[in-house]
């Protein structure tokens, strides 16, 4: 196992990483494991440098295991976890009140995730709309780059943001992870295919996606990604009549 630093790790986030890479620690083995399911705990050591790790990794190395629950997490909207699971999360979850240091810790990773998925990682999608970057926050954005941190004003500023009935339905925390979830999905088909009319197709759907920040049940059948159950399916993200391509065998 890689020796933490300094007491400890520091958990950042938990997010997608390219299917390659490889885990910063070493198994029993002595080999570094990889992520088959594309998703990772990021954890920065005492120089500000940022590795993957595997969970059961990461509760090995960082100083309290609990804390990696208070991370944001840009991999919620991905395939639904083990209905096991997350029944038995559900129920632990619904027989702990929690305290306001942990309320107060999961309004700071929401806010966190919400500015970084607006101002960098759904604004980085090729051709995305430019409502996504949004410069009232940019200031906000600039101080959490430079210190990797909120203040209290700060994170109720971003949430009120969010919570905005001015703030479109397709602006939304859900809906923009389910753009970012689509996104890392099509961009993986899209470097594996070795067909050019598939690279095409593919690359129409992201087109699609960036301009639209939605699909349709049919374009994500037809693009063969797997996606939550529930995706694109926040109030209001289709309109008042509700029109979503593929309904009448036209996909764009």
């Amino acid at each position: 196992m890689t020796q933490a630093q300094h007491g400890g790790w520091i958990p950042v986030r938990k997010d997608f990483v390219d299917l390659d890479t490889r885990c910063h620690a070493r198994g029993a083995t002595g080999r570094h494991h990889g992520f088959p399911d594309g998703r990772a705990y990021i954890l920065r050591d005492a120089q500000g440098h940022e590795y993957p790790f595997g969970e059961a990794c990461a509760r090995t190395a960082v100083l309290h295991p609990d804390h990696l629950a208070q991370v944001p997490d840009y991999t919620e909207r991905d395939v639904v976890r083990q209905a096991e699971a997350f029944d038995a999360a559900i129920a632990m979850a619904s027989r702990r009140r929690p305290s306001a240091a942990q309320r107060e810790a999961e309004q700071c990773a929401a806010a966190i995730r919400y500015l970084v998925l607006r101002m960098e990682k759904v604004a980085a999608v090729p051709r995305v709309q430019p409502t996504v970057r949004f410069a009232p926050l940019q200031d906000v954005y600039e101080h959490f780059q430079r210190t990797g941190d909120l203040s209290r004003a700060q994170v109720t500023r971003i949430l009120a943001i969010e919570k905005s009935p001015t703030t479109p339905p397709r602006l939304k925390a859900i809906n923009l992870l389910d753009v970012y979830t689509a996104h890392v999905k099509l961009e993986r088909l899209i470097a594996a295919s070795n067909r050019l009319d598939n690279i095409r197709f593919l690359r129409g759907l992201h087109d699609w996606l960036a301009r639209q920040l939605v699909l349709s049940a049919a374009q994500i059948a037809a693009a063969g990604i797997e996606m939550h159950p529930q995706a694109f399916s926040s109030p209001g993200i289709w309109g008042a009549d509700d029109t979503r391509p593929g309904e009448s065998g036209q996909l764009f």
